[in-house]
């Protein structure tokens, strides 16, 4: 996938990506990975408030806020934070706008930072200027409140883009909704006219009953949890206009990537198809013809009736610490299970879909058709299935509990792994050009790779189905060689097929299963972190043919 053209630094390591199909990690302001520092328990003696430190001082005896403590808050879509007190440190990660994360009493430094540096919970240090504040009355701290729901498959409520339309910055009257919005009375009728089939809703992630690992209980559910027009955009059932958009004003300064100036109606334009993130809906009063707008994560307005709620895949993989190896889904609807009796086969009843099935391992060439022998005692032809099966040799670095992933492009399948144990397995879609050279062609490159980045969502720019369209906050996000990541893919049901420009995409519920379960820890209020120094390593990824 390719990352939105608009951040810091990305043109420069673009040139050095070539054809790679998934972008390159947003570092703020350089391309080399961030190195980390830490601070120690709490207890130990901090320097006094606003103490100047030479540039060799070791700041790990800076005691970890209390998770009671005075809180900072950040003020942009990336604000970062540092290993040291310094700007010259490579971050190690960042908070979204609004989140908000103990920090220390007092300033531990000022250099550099008007508002002085402060340590934060549970490592690093932040600066109160541009980028976070402890003042939480802040517009922008009482303004964005909702951070991710780390606890759901989908962690915001998505939606795509039906029609192309403008980012308001601000509740537009009703006359600027016509100046903005090319053929606005005619798509408002057919939105009245085909209102229920439009807004309909599919079974999605959401929908997935998950126990207290996050793992699916249960295959996929036949119902969709109803939704009502507020909670389906983001919002908590209260449609009212929020306090900083009212009277057709902004008391917000714009925090999205595209830059515009105070008094602007709009913020750039969404195209068609375009995958969006909501945190909250309103319905405007009469002045604007009363339309329900969607809130995106970047405080920009999108109406709703341009939008089509989306819920993400419901496909899931399996928890196999108990089954072991080998198991496989069926690729493709038709497939059926066969019985043999007397060295003949007879065809059976159909398998669902990707339905899940454990193999003893037991291979047949029957009647010239290579079968597999399923834990039932049944068969299956061996082309109808995508098969997971445990490596000749495993690596040298499976030993113990150590976690690692195993990714086959041929077969689509994703294995993770605790030591000599496979825990868990599911399909993803890797490159579309399969086995071919990731420098040339978009095919996901094979060898032993560490995690070096996760982001809980970050913004990607994309022409994964074919289409070039903008993908906000795709969830789920490990950064593993360069731009190419293990992400969710909240836009296509097409897992277990190749299809991707060199990413592997899961679907959300197996993408927030393997996040979770993958180091480096995301710490709780943080939408980033990065792995370096003195921070554990990255889990292994192992892909292969």
């Amino acid at each position: 996938m390719r990352r939105a053209g608009t951040f810091i630094g990305l043109s420069l390591l673009a040139s050095t990506l070539g054809l790679l199909g998934c972008s390159g990690p947003d570092f703020f302001g350089g391309g080399e990975e961030p190195s980390l520092s830490r601070v120690t328990a709490e207890g130990e003696d901090s320097p006094a408030a606003g103490e100047e430190a030479t540039p060799e001082e070791d700041w790990s005896h800076i005691p970890v806020p209390p998770a009671d403590g005075p809180l900072l808050a950040a003020l942009s879509m990336r604000s970062p934070i540092y290993p040291k007190p310094t700007r010259g440190a490579q971050p190690m990660g960042y908070l979204r706008a609004g989140a908000r994360v103990p920090r220390s009493k007092e300033p531990v430094s000022q250099r550099d930072c008007k508002g002085g540096w402060y340590a934060i919970r549970p490592v690093g240090f932040m600066c109160a200027d541009k980028d976070a504040t402890t003042d939480l009355e802040h517009p922008i701290v009482r303004s964005l409140r909702v951070e991710p729901n780390q606890s759901m498959p989908m962690p915001y409520k998505y939606a795509f883009v039906r029609a192309i339309a403008p980012n308001y910055l601000r509740v537009p009257t009703k006359a600027q909704q016509l100046e903005y919005e090319m053929n606005l009375e005619r798509h408002l009728r057919s939105y009245s006219r085909m209102q229920a089939k439009w807004d309909a809703l599919d079974v999605g992630a959401n929908d997935v009953p998950l126990d207290e690992r996050g793992h699916a209980i249960g295959g996929i559910p036949d119902h969709v949890i109803p939704m009502d027009m507020s909670v389906r955009y983001g919002g908590d059932g209260h449609d009212e206009v929020p306090w900083w958009l009212e009277n057709g004003e902004r008391k917000i300064p714009n925090i999205s990537h595209f830059k515009a100036p105070e008094y602007a109606i709009i913020a750039d334009r969404i195209k068609r198809h375009a995958g969006v993130a909501l945190i909250g809906t309103f319905v405007a009063g009469e002045g604007a013809d009363s339309r329900r707008f969607a809130i995106t994560t970047d405080a920009r307005l999108i109406p709703a009736d341009k939008l089509k709620a989306d819920s993400g895949s419901p496909f899931h993989g399996y928890d196999i610490s108990k089954v072991g190896l080998p198991v496989a889904f069926a690729r493709k609807a038709g497939a059926t299970w066969w019985d043999l009796k007397g060295g003949k086969l007879t065809r059976g009843e159909r398998l669902g879909w990707r339905e899940f099935i454990p193999l003893t391992g037991k291979v047949q060439n029957i009647q010239g058709v290579r079968m597999v022998e399923s834990r039932s005692g049944r068969w299956l032809r061996s082309e109808d299935l995508k098969t997971a099966v445990k490596p000749r040799t495993l690596p040298s670095f499976a030993r113990r509990d150590t976690r690692w992933i195993d990714i086959g492009i041929v077969s689509q399948t994703l294995v993770l792994w605790e030591g000599d144990r496979p825990v868990y397995a599911t399909l993803v879609s890797t490159g579309r050009d399969g086995m071919g050279d990731p420098t040339k062609t978009l095919s996901t490159p094979r060898g032993t790779f560490e995690v070096y980045q996760k982001h809980v969502t970050t913004t990607m720019d994309s022409q994964e189905a074919d289409h070039e369209f903008e993908l906000r906050d795709v969830p789920w996000v490990m950064y593993f060689k360069g731009g190419y990541a293990i992400h969710g893919a909240y836009w296509h049901d097409d897992f277990g097929r190749a299809r991707s420009h060199g990413c592997i995409n899961l679907a959300p519920v197996d993408a927030r299963i393997v996040f979770q379960w993958a180091s480096p820890h995301v710490p709780e209020h943080w939408h980033a972190a990065y792995t370096g120094e003195q921070v554990e390593d990255g889990t292994r990824i192992h892909i292969h043919p």
